[in-house]
C-alpha cells in the first residue's frame, strides 16, 4: 500500500475542509493559489502537494466553500466563501458569552 492510500488503493482525504479554510483565516492576502495554500498547511503539519490541494480545492468549490477565478494562463486565484469552524473551547465560551458583556476579554 503506497503512502496516502487506503487498503483497497483508493486515496484518503489528508486534508479536511476545515484545515484548509483555517489557511484562509492565517494569511493576510484573501486570495490564495493552490501552492500557498499547500504552503499554509504545512506550517500547521499537514503535508499535501500542490496537486493534491488543487484537486480538494475543486472538490469544495462544488460544495460552496471556496470560490476560483483564472488569473493567468495558469494561474488560478482560490478565496474562502465561509470560516473555518471554531473549536469547541472557543465555541463553548462565545455561547457563554452571548448575552452577557464579556465580549471584551476575548
Amino acid at each position: 500500500m503506497s503512502q496516502g492510500r487506503d487498503d483497497t488503493g483508493q486515496f484518503t482525504k489528508s486534508v479536511t475542509d476545515q484545515e484548509v479554510l483555517k489557511v484562509f483565516d492565517y494569511e493576510d492576502d484573501p486570495v490564495l493559489t493552490a501552492r500557498e495554500v499547500a504552503e499554509g498547511l504545512r506550517r500547521f503539519g499537514v503535508q499535501i502537494t500542490p496537486e493534491g490541494v488543487r484537486n480538494r480545492l475543486e472538490e469544495m468549490d462544488g460544495n460552496g466553500l471556496v470560490s476560483r477565478k483564472k488569473l493567468g494562463a495558469k494561474a488560478v486565484g482560490w478565496w474562502a466563501e465561509v470560516a473555518p469552524e471554531l473549536d469547541s473551547t472557543t465555541a463553548e465560551t462565545v455561547d457563554s458569552r452571548k448575552e452577557s458583556d464579556e465580549w471584551e476579554s476575548l
